[in-house]
Order: C-alpha cells, then sequence, then structure tokens
C-alpha cells in the first residue's frame, strides 16, 4: 500500500475530468493506506465548491473508495471525524451523484451523538434511494449498543414517511426496546401512524392476493414491490406488539386473515405479546409451515411458552428444513416458499471450515408449478444452499461431498479457466488428457483446471460410448459424470466441488 500524491483529486474534480486518468487514480485510491481515507475526506471538504460542477459518477466512484479506505482505518478514526465536514461535502454533491448514503453510513460508524444527530437530519432530507441503502447506514447502530437512542429518536421516525426510511427506522427502535436500551418503544407517539401505515399494507396485499398484476407487470417488479411490502407489514406489527397498544388489535387480526406466512406469523406474534389468545394458537398453529417455523419458536421463546410447540416441529432435522425453506423463498431465489422439505439425511461430520464436527443435513425440496415440478436437495447445518445442477439421483455420500467442495477455501485450492492457463498448466492439461485418451475418452476439451493444495486436476468435456460426459483427473483418480438428458446437468465446477468434496472428507471422516 502507497501514499497519494498531494495533488490526488485534481484528476477527479471540476470539469472536462479525463476518464483514462480518473480511473488510473481510483487504482491509486484503491492501493492506498487506510488513512488517507480521513485525509480524502479533509481534502472533499476543503474543495467543496467544485464538487457541484464535477462528474456525478466520478464523484460516486470517489465516495466508494473513500468509504474503503475508512471501514480499512482503525474505527477509532472514523469517530474522530468532523460531522460538520460530512455536512459540507453532502451538501455540495451532485444532483445525480450516487454513493452519497456511504457518507451517512460513516456517520452512523462513528456513533457520537452529533454525528448521529446530522445523521437524522440527513435521512430527513435527503433520504436515500432505496430502503437497502437505508438499512446499510443505519445498520452499525444494530451492531453496537455504545450510542445514545435520544440522539435518534423520536426524530428518525418522522422520516418514516419516505419508503426507503420506513422499514430500516422501525427495525432499528424495535431493536432498542427488545434489548431494553430503551424503557419505552421510541414509536410509542406514533401509535396512529403505524397502524395507519399497516392497515394500508394489508389492503395491499389482499388486492395481490386476488390479482398479482396490481403490484406490477413483470416478474421482477412484483418481486421487489411485494418484499417492500411484506418488509414493512413485518416490522410494523413487530413494532405495534412491542407498543401494546390496544387499538392496534383490529389492525393486526386484519393482517393475521392474509395468506402470506411471515405476515400472519408476525401478526399472530403481536397479537400473543399482547396476550391475545388467539394470536397464540395461530401462531402454534404456524410451526408446522417449515417457512414460518424458526420465527414461531423464537417469539414462543421470547414470550415463554416453547414447550407448547409440537416436538416435531423442534428437532433439529425440523430446524434444518424450515432453513432450507426460508433460504429458497428469498426474492433472490425461488421468492416462495417450497411446496414441501423434507430431511433424506443427516450426519455429525467433520466440515470444511469448522474446527469441531457439526451437524450435517440434506434436506430434499420440491415446487410443484401446476404442470411442471422442481425438485433437488439442498445443505443445511454448516451452511444453507442448494446448487443448481440436479444432485437428486446421486450417491448421499457425493451430494455432501460436491457441498463440502462448495464450501471449502483455502489459499491454495482454485481453479484456473482454459483462458487463462499458463505454459506450466496447459503441459499439465495436456499430460492428463493422454492419460484420459488411454481410457477410452474421445473429443476432450479443457473446461477447468484445478489446483488442490500440492496435487494438480484437471476438468474436460467428452464423449465416452457416443455419450457426451464430464471427466475429471488427477492422473490417479478419475470422476465420470454423464451429461446427456439431464435437464439441470453437473457443471465442470461441479465435478471440481465433488472432487475436492470427497478428498476432504475422507480425510477428516475416515469412515467415509
Amino acid at each position: 500500500m502507497t501514499e497519494l500524491p498531494d495533488d490526488i483529486l485534481d484528476s477527479l474534480l471540476g470539469l472536462n475530468i479525463d476518464p483514462v486518468a480518473a480511473g488510473l487514480t481510483f487504482r491509486q485510491i484503491g492501493a492506498a493506506e487506510p488513512s488517507n481515507g480521513l485525509r480524502l475526506l479533509t481534502e472533499l471538504a476543503e474543495r467543496a465548491d467544485e464538487l457541484q460542477i464535477s462528474d456525478p459518477a466520478v464523484i460516486g466512484g470517489l465516495l466508494r473508495g473513500i468509504h474503503v479506505l475508512a471501514l480499512r482505518d482503525d474505527q477509532a478514526q472514523i469517530a474522530a471525524i468532523d460531522p460538520a465536514m460530512i455536512a459540507t461535502i453532502e451538501a455540495s454533491l451532485p444532483d445525480e451523484c450516487i454513493n452519497r448514503f456511504l457518507l451517512l453510513h460513516l456517520l452512523a460508524i462513528a456513533r457520537t451523538d452529533q454525528a448521529l444527530a446530522l445523521l437524522v437530519l440527513s435521512l430527513k432530507n435527503n433520504p436515500p434511494a432505496s430502503w437497502i441503502e437505508a438499512a446499510q447506514v443505519l445498520s452499525p447502530l444494530m451492531q453496537h449498543r455504545d450510542w445514545t437512542p435520544s440522539a435518534l429518536f423520536p426524530a428518525l421516525l418522522d422520516a418514516i414517511e419516505h419508503p426507503s426510511i420506513a422499514v430500516p427506522a422501525i427495525d432499528l427502535a424495535n431493536f432498542v426496546t427488545r434489548i431494553k436500551k430503551v424503557t419505552t418503544h421510541p414509536a410509542a407517539g406514533h401509535v396512529e401512524t403505524l397502524n395507519r401505515i399497516l392497515s394500508a399494507v394489508t389492503r395491499q396485499l389482499e388486492r395481490f392476493e386476488m390479482d398479482p398484476t396490481t403490484m406490477g407487470d413483470d416478474i421482477p417488479t412484483v418481486q421487489e414491490r411485494l418484499s417492500q411490502a411484506v418488509s414493512l407489514s413485518v416490522s410494523v406489527c413487530d413494532a405495534l406488539g412491542l407498543i401494546g397498544h390496544a387499538t392496534s388489535l383490529p389492525r393486526l387480526n386484519d393482517a393475521l386473515q392474509l395468506r402470506h406466512r411471515r405476515v400472519q406469523c408476525e401478526a399472530a406474534g403481536a397479537l400473543a405479546r399482547m396476550g391475545d389468545s388467539a394470536g397464540r394458537e395461530q401462531l402454534l398453529t404456524l410451526a408446522s409451515e417449515p417457512s414460518a417455523r424458526l420465527r414461531v419458536i423464537a417469539y414462543a421463546e421470547e414470550l415463554g411458552f416453547e414447550e407448547s410447540i409440537e416436538p416435531q416441529y423442534r428437532t433439529d432435522s425440523a430446524i434444518a428444513e424450515s432453513e432450507v425453506a426460508i433460504w429458497l423463498s428469498q426474492p433472490n431465489r425461488f421468492g416462495v416458499p417450497p411446496t414441501s422439505v423434507e430431511t433424506i439425511d443427516q450426519r455429525h461430520w467433520m466440515w470444511p471450515g469448522f474446527e469441531d464436527a457439526v451437524d450435517c443435513f440434506l434436506v430434499r425440496f420440491n415446487y410443484d408449478l401446476g404442470t411442471r415440478s422442481y425438485s433437488n436437495i439442498a445443505l443445511a447445518g454448516p451452511a444453507v444452499f442448494a446448487v443448481a445442477c440436479d444432485v437428486a439421483d446421486m450417491q448421499i455420500e457425493d451430494i455432501y461431498a460436491i457441498y463440502a467442495g462448495w464450501q471449502a477455501e483455502h489459499d491454495e485450492i482454485f481453479t484456473v479457466l482454459p483462458s487463462q492457463f499458463n505454459a506450466g498448466q496447459l503441459r499439465v492439461v495436456e499430460e492428463l488428457k493422454v492419460h484420459l485418451d488411454r481410457g477410452g475418452y474421445e473429443d476432450l476439451k479443457a473446461e477447468m483446471f484445478g489446483v488442490f493444495l500440492d496435487e494438480h486436476a484437471a476438468v474436460y468435456s467428452a464423449m465416452r460410448e457416443g455419450k457426451p460426459c464430464l471427466v475429471l483427473t488427477d492422473g490417479l483418480e478419475s470422476v465420470h459424470i454423464p451429461v446427456a438428458g439431464r435437464t439441470r446437468p453437473l457443471q465442470a465446477v461441479d465435478l471440481w466441488n465433488l472432487f475436492k468434496g470427497r478428498k476432504m472428507l475422507r480425510t477428516f471422516n475416515p469412515q467415509v
């Protein structure tokens, strides 16, 4: 890492910036000592008059670079940042500048009363573009407890009129209440507003259940709006339950009637917290739903009636099934819970990345899509993940091996694609190809070169007995996978994961 020259900002600020020079400057910033982050902030504040006339994209890139350097630095240095300097920079940014929210993130990391007061003001006057950005801004306050709630609340709740602020602000208010950092919920004076929000979002979800096109004409738009509506309803239900005002009971009961399991669960949990027996009974009923089970258990433990949950829903395998269902339900995956989940195997194994043996589960899941269906087997325990390729007809030990290989990380375990082969790797690939030629493989084409500690292997696409396949070999052991007739066949990386996963599981689990 290097120190930056005194004129480092000259190539980034003002009119007529050379994109090539700006790119070189960003490289310098990326390789600089972390202490340069605070220095660049100071210089940027001193030259704030140049920001407004600068390229918004370039300034956005500069803010990202400064933010990365600051996060690498001693956190005490961030706490020492003068909030007035952040305010000066923010007020001078071009209107279309991206990454403005990263300045606010630094204020939240600082966590001083002065920094938090400026943070609230900025969120109210210039809220982040998305709730994800707002959530990142406020996230440090959920990771630390050494800050003053009164520096944020109730002023922050005046910003919940902005869609991007509502969920993270309410979640933070719920957090400080749950950990007893405050004696009264910060939103206790906003019950009427919260009731109104829950009523509106419940109606929105009711309309969606009758006609999904009410949230948009394309799948990405519908998923985004549905996710926002669900997140808002969940946060508000939790807040109303913690506040416990009787006027919220009708709104929570309306939300309880929705078909969305997560919303049902939060509404039932809030009602149960308020002493409503119907809410408690519905919460216990929801334990049978894998996608809601973990939240049900958390609420029941918090409210002291976890023993009322049927034992079959509190087993380790039931928890694993719930973890898989929740993972699959995320918007960036399937977006909805699977039709069914079932644990098909459980092992207590030494696993990559863990010092002690851990419980590992294989969970079969299925989506019934009417005329079509989708099924596969996911991992739970050491991680929750499902590969894209179809592993359902593989041996149980090999399914574990693919996931063990996927999760294994080591500086001396890596792969190289053909376009990046060096002379030595190309020579090994050719030597291994000769070995496979003798084994009856034809039309061999290298797909990947792999290094496993001091061992070398390569993956090839090939033909054998007239059928296409993938084959991996290290010269001693070969792994062959047919690919014909499979809807989701294994790819080269899957075969590599299988190979290294087998080696790891055999090494650390002699019984395999």
